[in-house]
This record gives C-alpha cells, structure tokens and sequence, in this order.
C-alpha cells in the first residue's frame, strides 16, 4: 500500500537540510531523488516508501525513543509527550530535533508543553544544533525563556507560533550560537521584535514570510545592518504553506 505522506516528509526533511547546508549540490540531488521515487510509487501505485533512510525516525513516547541507536542525531518529535522528555538522554548525539513535521496530520498531534522543553533543556545534549517548532499554539514566549538555556542550538524554528511575540524575541539574544532563526507565519510579531533582533551581532539568516504586522521597511533595515546575511520577507513562498 503506497503511503503518500512518506515521500512528502523525505521531501520536506531533504528541502529543510538544503536551505541550512552550504553543499546544496548533495540535497538537490536527494530531492530529486525522492521525488523520482515518489512518481515511481505512484505509476505503480504499490511501492511503499515509509521505511525510506532519508525519513527520520518518529518518537512518540519513551518506548519508541528507546528503541532508537544512541547513534542516533535526528528525530520527529510533534507527538512526544511531557513525561518521555527525559528518555532523550538515551540519545546523546541527537543534533536536530523538530517539532513540526507531520502537523498536517490529525494522528500527530502536540502532546508537550514547557514542562517537556524545561526537561530537555536540563539534558544538556551537546551536539544539539537545530530546534524547530510549528504550528504549535502551545508554545508561547514562556517557552522561549526554556529554549533560550539551549547554548548549543545554531538554529531555531518558530513557524506558525502565533503566541510568540516581540517580548519573547527579545529573550532569544542572549543565545550567543544562534545564527539562523525561523519566523515564518508568526503573526503576532512587530517590527519592534526586529529591532530587538538587531541588538544580537552575528545572524547568519532570518525568515519573516507570513510575519503580517512586520513592515518591508524594518525588514529593509535589518538586512542593512547585517549586510552580509539574509533577512528576508518571501510571502510568495509563505503563501504556498
């Protein structure tokens, strides 16, 4: 049976490891082949791709984190509820952790809360580097006051998290490491949460799309300070989510 939301998260993890590596000729390649999978699937309408190595694994309780190599350095973990929080520590080596993928999917519903984000960040995983979160109502500037103790994390995402606001930006200077920051669809920050962001030195990128109380202007001005990354406001691409 050909499960169509397979090659769809291969699709999206190879996308989402392309726009964060500077060898973007490996990930074009890996999207193209997943997608030439995907059509292969289809035409024959009977190959099925969930097993696929490109897919990170999901953990959606403690059993399933336990199951995992410690080897392992990337997880799907919407589902993950509060109390299995602390069975991460199995995985010393997990480098990317994300909380969005599978958010169109009623069987993957958020199951955490800031007590799991103050359990994670206790672990001190030192090779943690990559946090993303989306379409996630429960995470609120509070939950930034937990992310922000995450000294390893160089990049961190908060697509669609409307309760994330200017104040809560404010916290994310103090996170020395972070260089790239997601904001796509976060409708309740201004252009004064850009000026916090600009008393932080050394971004590398920031994504603004669907920001809709974010002016072009103050996005102007931003990337006038930082010349040398990417502070950009795509709501073409937005509006394709």
């Amino acid at each position: 049976m050909f499960n169509s939301r397979a090659p769809q998260r291969q699709i999206k993890a190879a996308i989402l490891n392309w726009q964060n590596s500077l060898d973007k000729k490996i990930y074009r390649t890996k999207i193209k082949i997943v997608i030439q999978k995907w059509l292969l699937a289809i035409s024959c309408g009977t190959i099925f791709l969930a097993g696929c190595n490109l897919e990170p694994p999901v953990v959606d309780s403690k059993a399933a984190v336990l199951q995992l190599p410690a080897s392992t350095e990337n997880i799907w973990a919407r589902s993950l509820p509060d109390e299995a929080f602390a069975s991460l520590s199995h995985l010393p080596q997990l480098n990317d952790i994300d909380f969005e993928a599978g958010w169109g999917d009623s069987n993957s519903p958020v199951r955490f809360s800031d007590v799991g984000l103050a359990v994670l960040v206790s672990l001190n995983l030192p090779n943690l580097n990559t946090l993303l979160f989306g379409y996630c109502t429960n995470i609120t500037d509070t939950s930034l006051t937990y992310v922000t103790r995450l000294k390893t994390v160089t990049f961190l995402g908060f697509i669609a998290c409307p309760r994330i606001t200017d104040n809560g930006l404010q916290t994310l200077v103090v996170m020395t490491n972070l260089v790239k920051l997601d904001l796509r669809g976060c409708t309740n920050i201004t252009d004064k949460g850009l000026d916090y962001l600009a008393e932080k030195s050394n971004w590398q990128r920031i994504e603004l799309g669907g920001c809709l109380q974010v002016t072009f202007d103050a996005v102007t001005n931003l990337q006038k300070r930082f010349p040398s990354a990417q502070i950009k406001k795509d709501e073409k691409e937005w509006s394709y989510h």
